[in-house]
């Protein structure tokens, strides 16, 4: 008997907007024990950092997350062809990545590699972690030039500033806790407690000295944070999707969801410049708007 899925909550329809998992083609990344689309459903396949027995070892102090953690088919680290790993391009009907793309280095290289694995028209649903709703939001904002720079330099690990700014500023609170009432943000605690500042110092260390990986988050974003990076990669033609979508953090969640495409056909990089800037003013309106809502309820 074939199985069979279909979204159960809002955040599955998210991320699987605008595909089919029974018939398509698919990769999901960093599924780790939690996949969107489970094993044995159409042609899915998963892809991490390492491979299930690295997971594994890693996780080996939670026995549960352990037990359902699932077969990884393909090991890659968001850097360097991903077409050599898969052994072939423009394969892929949609790709998966929730609360992934915090984590890689180089996030330019990261969807340049996922693009060339995808057929034209593919679809690539992303759920990103909104800073200002996370243990993350006294991390500040990423920049444009941190995003050029890890591109440029290639990023294969965290650097030393996106694990020191990861480790030092993460403060100890829980995903979406933020909208409790009474919460005072200024008297958090930091999640590695008054340590931090010598955790960051040792790791940075074994970065520099053993090129250690060290699983940080590289990249904090919020809705408008991240379509404006974005933007500024498109005009410096380094993004080859377009951003045909985006879904703003809700009141009481810690997370947004982006739908990108893989353009069908390139007739020029003007042209397809001119049609991702369009797109993301469209999306920046869109977020603008939910604010406006928001703000205007917020008073009521």
């Amino acid at each position: 008997m074939t199985m069979t899925w279909s979204p159960v909550t809002r955040r599955d329809a998210f991320l699987t907007r605008g595909t089919n998992p029974n018939t398509g083609r698919g990769l999901e990344i960093g599924a780790l024990n939690n996949p969107i689309i489970p094993s044995g459903i159409g042609s899915i396949k998963y892809v991490d950092y390492t491979d299930t027995e690295g997971l594994r070892r890693q996780h080996a102090a939670l026995p549960d997350r352990v037990a359902g953690i699932v077969n990884v088919d393909y090991v890659w680290r968001g850097s360097g062809s991903l077409a050599e790993v898969v052994g072939e391009v423009d394969a892929f009907d949609f790709v998966i990545a929730s609360h992934v793309i915090e984590h890689v280095p180089n996030t330019l290289g990261w969807f340049r590699g996922i693009c060339s694995v995808m057929k034209p028209g593919g679809v690539f649903n992303l759920a990103v972690p909104d800073k200002r709703y996370t243990f993350d939001l006294k991390c500040p904002l990423s920049t444009l030039a941190q995003l050029i720079e890890a591109d440029m330099l290639n990023y294969q690990i965290p650097s030393v500033r996106q694990m020191f700014e990861h480790t030092f500023n993460i403060a100890k609170i829980e995903p979406g806790a933020i909208w409790l009432d009474n919460l005072n943000v200024d008297s958090l605690e930091k999640y590695n407690s008054d340590y931090a500042i010598y955790l960051a110092h040792d790791q940075a260390s074994k970065i520099i000295s053993e090129g250690t990986y060290i699983d940080s988050h590289c990249w904090f974003y919020t809705p408008s944070s991240f379509l404006e990076l974005m933007e500024g990669a498109v005009l410096l033609e380094r993004f080859d999707f377009l951003l045909t979508h985006i879904e703003p953090t809700l009141e009481g969640d810690f997370e947004f969801f982006v739908s990108l495409e893989k353009p069908q056909r390139v007739e020029t990089r003007e042209k397809l410049k001119m049609q991702q800037f369009g797109l993301i003013q469209d999306a920046k309106r869109l977020v603008a708007e939910r604010q406006r809502r928001f703000s205007l309820a917020a008073l009521m």
